[in-house]
């Protein structure tokens, strides 16, 4: 009953990774139960395909969406726990540190940074990607820029959750057909914003309206660099390479 009862407390504390995991874990379960493609190995990628994954030619053929989408598919149980896993170890001590919408804008501009890396490394082949792999990455990397910019002492950084957490995420690096652009996407996008937002919140003293001003305009910017860089490899109207 303690343990329950930590659990609840921990997921209190940090309500936004804790609805990610959820909604992830929900995604996983429900496109299977609703597809029975997603339980046969033989029809995997197909499945993948039809709810969301990230395939170069269909995302720059204005199928866009599936830079987000992808970020909630994942391929098998083993996929789906280490990214968990890793989320769950290390998006509280972040969430708690910054304001909701600096995570927020971290976590899924680093997924579709990594997104964007992956498709723009693979556009001429049939690459089939997803997973939240790097916006995770992004999480991990944004909390090492916030530790480096408030001078955290080493022996208050939580080492062991975020060596946990680049084990279980970077980890998958090592395993067949997985998509390591997505990863270094994330990792970089997340350490440059995690430094950029840490700046402001020591500098504007958080929480003045300023702060949140400011770390509003940078992901609006982030956003836009985003959209120019698809807009720049985006294919013309009607060219359509996947089969």
């Amino acid at each position: 009953m303690s343990a329950l009862n930590d659990l609840k407390y921990y997921a209190n504390q940090s309500k936004i990774t804790s609805t990610l995991v959820v909604v992830n874990i929900f995604c996983f379960f429900a496109f299977r139960l609703l597809d029975s493609r997603g339980f046969s190995t033989l029809y995997e990628n197909h499945f993948l395909i039809d709810w969301g994954a990230d395939v170069a030619e269909l995302t720059f053929s204005g199928q866009y969406w599936r830079m987000f989408t992808n970020l909630f598919m994942h391929v098998g149980f083993t996929h789906l726990a280490m990214n968990m896993l890793a989320l769950w170890s290390i998006g509280p001590i972040l969430e708690q540190r910054i304001p909701r919408i600096a995570f927020i804008g971290i976590y899924f501009f680093s997924g579709l940074v990594g997104s964007l890396s992956s498709d723009i490394a693979t556009i001429h082949h049939n690459v089939i990607s997803c997973g939240a792999s790097g916006a995770i990455l992004g999480v991990i990397t944004a909390l090492l820029a916030y530790s480096l910019v408030f001078k955290t002492n080493i022996q208050e950084m939580p080492i062991k959750a975020m060596l946990l957490s680049l084990i279980l995420t970077a980890g998958l690096g090592l395993l067949p057909s997985i998509d390591n652009m997505a990863h270094i996407g994330g990792a970089c996008t997340g350490f440059v914003l995690g430094g950029l937002i840490s700046l402001c919140l020591k500098i504007f003293k958080y929480p003045s309206k300023l702060a949140l001003l400011i770390i509003s305009l940078l992901l609006m910017t982030t956003a836009l660099a985003i959209y120019t860089v698809y807009m720049h490899y985006a294919l013309p109207n009607g060219y359509y390479l996947y089969n």
